[in-house]
This record gives C-alpha cells, structure tokens and sequence, in this order.
C-alpha cells in the first residue's frame, strides 16, 4: 500500500499528519507539525509531490494521542513499572532503537513533549512534538513497523504515569470554586492521582512549605479519597512536584 493511503487512514482514526523527507526525520512543509492535518485533499496533494515522504503524526492535542518513546531503555521502562504498574496494551510502533507506545491524551490535560524527563531514554512525544509512523523509512534504513503486540485502540494513560508526565494540570486558571470543590469534597478512583497532583502544585506554587504540603494532602487523602491513597504513594507524588517547582523557580 502506497505512503499516502496509509496516511488518510491514520487521518480517518483522528490523526493529525503531515510528511517528512523520504528516510529522514525532516519536515517536508515550511511549519512542520503545525501544518499537520487530517484534511484528506491536503494529504493526496503533499504525497502527489513525492509518494516516499515518510509519514508523521502531531502529538499532543493536535491528534489526542501522546507517545512514551523508549529508545534502548527496556531496562529503565522495567524499572518504572516495577516501581508503579504495567503500562496497559496500547498501540505501539517498533523503530530504530526501541518503541513508541501511544496513549491517548485525556481532555483538558496538557501533556507536553520532553527528554529524559520520565527516565534516562525515555521522552515524551506530546504537544510541540511528533512522532514517525509505519510504513516511514528510519534515517538508518530499517522500516517503523506496528508492533506485534499492538493493540487496535489507544489506551488511555494509567494514573502514575500521568503524574509523571502532565505538564499543566488544567489549561487556563481553575476558578477558586474549583479548588474548594477539590478539597472539600475530595476524590474517587480513577480521579484521585490527579486532583493529588493539582492540589500539590497549587499549593506548592502559592509558596506553602513542602513538609506542610505533604502533611496537609496525607490529611486530605484520608478524610477526601474514596479509598485513601496509600501514604507511599502521596508522599511520592507530593515530593515529585516538589522538584519540578524547585526547578521551575531556579530556572527563571
């Protein structure tokens, strides 16, 4: 099947496309992944001009779908899941060098592209970021592949790595309603990680000592969780946003 009909399907799934150079990583258009699009036209006049252009996806909110690239990092990707949990089945993409496992990006989170931020080799494909798909030449000859443990669906992110990975919690301000709602009337499984994060970064933001901080949200996890969080896991999340508001403050 030629380039191009791969890639009006990936733009039929929701994808946001646009071309590479043949086996390079290279944009083919002036903006990059700001000219990607899922406009079927646009895509059959960029795969007319050149039928090898290798195939990329805008990750981020651009497609819905944000990408954990493991780049010879087996080891590194074991370690975090020994540590938290198995990444569920999702849609994974052999390259290179290693994978990309694709996520789907849940509405309002921001999750933003980065290096070494998860673990050493392990980067995030995410908003400002793109990804090559199959059937794209890698600059080294190998073809990307689909995985033969890949899935047929995106897989939404598990909580942790959620934590480990977003970049602002909500876009735009959260209205001072919403954090009293947060805080007061807590959280339930499956949204309980997450207003943990948010809580720890906006008092964090606001100056609150980080011991206070941990103390006051291992109260809150208690009294507002249904169930609590076990105390590891607040301490770990907590002290985690911590060192990136530290080094958020120092960087400025």
């Amino acid at each position: 099947m030629a380039a191009v009909h791969h890639a009006l399907a990936l733009a039929k799934r929701g994808l946001s496309v646009f071309p590479c150079l043949p086996r390079k990583k290279e944009p083919a258009t002036s903006r990059g992944f700001k000219d990607a699009t899922r406009d079927g036209a646009l895509i059959r006049s960029w795969w007319a001009c050149n039928p090898d252009f290798n195939i990329a996806v805008a990750t981020g909110r651009p497609s819905g779908v944000f990408v954990v690239d493991v780049d010879d990092a087996e080891a590194e990707l074991a370690r975090l899941e020994a540590e938290h949990n198995r990444l569920p089945p999702s849609v994974e993409v052999v390259t290179a060098k290693g994978r990309h496992i694709y996520f789907c990006l849940p509405a309002q989170i921001e999750v933003r592209s980065s290096t070494n931020k998860l673990a050493h080799h392990i980067d995030i494909r995410g908003d400002g970021g793109y990804a090559l798909l199959p059937p794209s030449i890698h600059p080294s000859g190998r073809p990307y592949a689909w995985s033969v443990d890949s899935t047929d669906r995106f897989a939404d992110p598990p909580e942790w790595l959620l934590n480990l990975v977003v970049a602002n919690e909500v876009k735009g301000a959260a209205p001072p309603g919403e954090w009293r709602a947060i805080a007061t009337a807590g959280a339930t499984e499956g949204h309980r990680n997450h207003s943990l994060t948010r809580l720890a970064g906006h008092l964090l933001r606001h100056g609150i000592d980080p011991l206070v901080t941990r103390e006051l949200l291992l109260s809150w996890s208690t009294t507002h969780c249904h169930p609590p969080l076990p105390e590891k896991e607040v301490v770990r999340t907590v002290d985690s946003i911590c060192t990136r508001e530290l080094a958020r403050r120092t960087s400025r």
